[in-house]
């Protein structure tokens, strides 16, 4: 990818997605960034984190009550930083209103095929996920 704008021109967003890996803990106190997230949440239709993006919500305030899901790793630090949220430690993915959070990389497939599902149909994420070779999320498996 390459972006075509910054964080200070960035329009309105109808998704907002917001990666995990080793270089959030990076960014875990960067102020600037958070209130960005904050920023874009308020306006954004859907907001999704995958593996542990779910900690740069948090930190944002934004799962404070809520629902949420991360890696299987981070499961204790997001559960340890957050008291007030309620770790799903056994769902892949977790919808809370506009917020789906999702446990480690691969989840992020299940929870990408729940946002198509949102905005498009089921008929048309089952489609895409037959077209893929990926197993649909059924709807007892993803417990959302």
């Amino acid at each position: 990818m390459i972006p075509d704008t910054t964080t200070a021109d960035c329009p309105k967003l109808d998704i907002l997605l917001v990666p995990g890996g080793w270089g959030i803990r990076r960014e875990i106190g960067n102020e600037r960034l958070l209130a960005w997230i904050a920023a874009r949440v308020a306006e954004a239709k859907t907001v999704t984190s995958v593996c542990t993006g779910a900690m740069l919500l948090g930190k944002a305030g934004l799962l404070s009550g809520r629902r949420a899901t991360t890696h299987w790793k981070s499961l204790g630090w997001l559960a340890e930083s957050f008291p007030d949220v309620t770790v799903e430690e056994r769902q892949h993915v977790v919808r809370d209103g506009n917020i789906f959070t999702s446990a480690g990389i691969s989840a992020g497939i299940d929870l990408a095929l729940l946002v198509v599902a949102d905005y498009f149909g089921e008929e048309l994420a089952r489609s895409t996920a037959r077209h893929m070779e990926y197993r649909y999320p059924e709807t007892n498996e993803r417990r959302i």
